[in-house]
């Protein structure tokens, strides 16, 4: 009887170590989700803040230069309408000096 006792204790003891190792392969099983739903979850949450500062970004510079743009053509037309009337204004004095030096000969 003992060698049945013995047997009896050593599959009682493999049964238990089989549900020993099933329960740890189960909880590994579980940390190992749990860990990638945090991990998902920390990867959106740094997503939706970086997309929140790129946005803020982008409307502060990209604003910013649409209306730099806007400012520097302004300039530039007031400067090209300067340069037009003086150009009309002092035409005809340009003209007359080119003639009078073409005319006058210096020997």
């Amino acid at each position: 009887m003992s060698s049945e006792d013995g047997i009896k204790k050593l599959l009682d003891a493999e049964r238990t170590a089989q549900k020993i190792v099933a329960d740890a392969r189960q909880d590994r099983v579980q940390k190992l989700k749990k860990a990638v739903e945090e991990a998902e979850k920390e990867i959106k949450e740094f997503r939706e803040k970086k997309d929140k500062e790129y946005k803020e970004y982008e409307s502060k510079y990209l604003g910013a230069s649409s209306e730099t743009a806007s400012q520097l053509a302004t300039n530039a037309n007031k400067e090209i309408d300067t340069i037009r009337n003086e150009t009309a204004a002092n035409k005809q004095k340009v003209v007359d000096l080119l003639i009078k030096y073409a005319i006058t000969c210096d020997n």
